[in-house]
């Protein structure tokens, strides 16, 4: 939603809000946490600490949004730490959704002065109830000290007992995956993910939020697209058969299962050929992202199922975007329908632990 928008809805959630909690919700809007963690440790040690002062799940302080995500905006939420006494996942990963999110989010003080404009107006407008001179005394003081990140009020605190993390929606929108990998991790010594889907869904991008939380193995299909000598007409008419499935299950399957340092080589489609070696070295958790990645003589390799959709109208635009006219065209004639039919046929959404639609990005 825009921010107007949201601030009025946080005032209709949240009828305590003082003016600096609104200051407070556009920073973190503009920034996020606002600054740099040095120290993840320390990070992680402060969150246990916060989360056992909360004791046992109390319906009274729960957040009025009733979620474990509320939306703030700009791809960002506050993660709410209360509602998670009853959800079996580990601190280690939500101070990590954390970390990443303080770390990688910058904004920018002409942002951050624009959407104070915003709230300027809603003061003007009596969309919201703060007089304008109040409002304009307060920033003007803060202003002065260099727009530092704010506290909740204590009419706040008192109400709703805040008590939270600002991190990326992402983590959100996929907190059911991390929340399987986090049961998954704790009871086997290796851990493999398969992310099939269709074309431009996020395959990739999901792979390297992942690698954002976890020590990670990440290996890519289109590293083990078909070679060119290796494309007859009939592997060419198989459902998959664009897929060296056969070198993957040899190189990458098999080095998973030694549990010892491995090494494959990567495909290049712009020339080709197979190109350098990549080594592996052995960890807990591997994710293996892509089309084809879920063929029947992998499948049973993986210990969770992921499958990302999208749909064509959007596809299309991504392809576009991502690969030019030119390479558009050729995903349309020929990738695409290959892709497809090896969905269909396989029926490999239907194998699937979990299957995410689009993102909003």
């Amino acid at each position: 939603m825009d921010l107007k928008s949201l601030l009025l809805k946080q005032y209709e959630l949240y009828p305590k809000m003082q003016i600096q909690d609104m200051v407070k919700l556009i920073y973190q809007n503009e920034f996020a946490g606002g600054h740099l963690i040095a120290n993840e440790n320390d990070s992680l040690i402060r969150l246990r600490e916060e989360c056992d002062s909360l004791g046992e799940y109390r319906t009274d302080i729960i957040t009025p949004s009733e979620n474990v995500f509320e939306d703030i905006g700009n791809s960002l939420c506050r993660l709410h730490l209360q509602p998670l006494h009853n959800i079996d996942i580990s601190l280690a990963t939500i101070n990590k959704f954390f970390v990443s999110t303080a770390n990688s989010t910058s904004g920018s003080i002409r942002g951050f002065e624009k959407k104070l404009g915003i709230l300027k107006q809603c003061c003007k407008d009596r969309a919201l109830p703060y007089p304008l001179e109040e409002l304009e005394a307060y920033l003007n003081s803060y202003r002065s000290r260099g727009y530092p990140p704010v506290r909740h009020s204590e009419e706040y605190r008192a109400a709703y007992s805040p008590a939270y993390r600002v991190v990326k929606s992402e983590y959100g929108f996929y907190f059911e995956l991390f929340r399987r990998i986090d049961s998954l991790l704790k009871s086997k010594d290796t851990v493999n993910v398969a992310i099939d889907g269709n074309c431009c869904a996020g395959k990739s991008t999901l792979a390297s939020l992942l690698g954002s939380v976890y020590d990670c193995n990440i290996f890519h299909m289109d590293h083990f697209f078909l070679r060119p000598e290796l494309k007859t007409e009939e592997r060419m008419k198989e459902a998959g058969g664009n897929a060296d499935y056969a070198r993957f299950k040899k190189e990458v399957i098999a080095g998973l299962k030694n549990g010892s340092e491995f090494r494959y080589q990567k495909y290049d489609c712009s020339q080709g050929l197979l190109t350098g070696y990549i080594t592996v070295l052995p960890k807990q958790l591997n994710i293996i992202e892509g089309v084809y990645c879920m063929h029947p003589s992998l499948a049973d390799s993986y210990d969770l199922k992921v499958f990302l959709s999208i749909d064509k109208k959007k596809q299309n635009m991504r392809i576009k975007k991502r690969n030019g006219e030119l390479m558009y065209k050729k995903f349309l004639s020929e990738w695409v329908p290959k892709e497809n039919q090896y969905f269909s046929q396989m029926k490999i959404p239907e194998q699937c632990d979990l299957i995410f639609p689009p993102t909003l990005q």
